[in-house]
Order: C-alpha cells, then structure tokens, then sequence
C-alpha cells in the first residue's frame, strides 16, 4: 500500500541532477549501491563538513 511521500522514517525529494554531476556518481559508486545510498552518503558527509564549518567560526 502506497504511504506517499512521506512516512516515520523517511521523506521523498525531487532534484533535477546534471547529467555530468549524474554520470561522475555512476562512475565512483560501489557495486552494490544504489543511487539512494549513494546520495544519503554525500548529504550525510555534507552536513557533517558544514557543521565542523560552522563550529571553526563561531571560535
């Protein structure tokens, strides 16, 4: 039965990708990964980059 795009563990987004930026990501993701994973990976180490960011200036 469909949820929608959202439910408690998670939430759709659309994004419209560059084909260059779509093509690099084919290229360097593991076997078995899907493009799902891959994108929750780069965010999840984007936040983490931006709050260590955020923390070097607030010093």
């Amino acid at each position: 039965m469909p949820t929608g795009t959202t439910n408690n563990k998670s939430q759709q987004k659309t994004a419209r990708v560059p084909l260059d930026v779509l093509s690099e990501m084919n290229l360097v993701k593991e076997e078995n990964e899907t493009d799902a994973q891959f994108i929750v990976t780069a965010m999840r180490g984007e936040i983490k980059r931006r709050q260590r960011r955020k923390t070097k200036e607030a010093e």
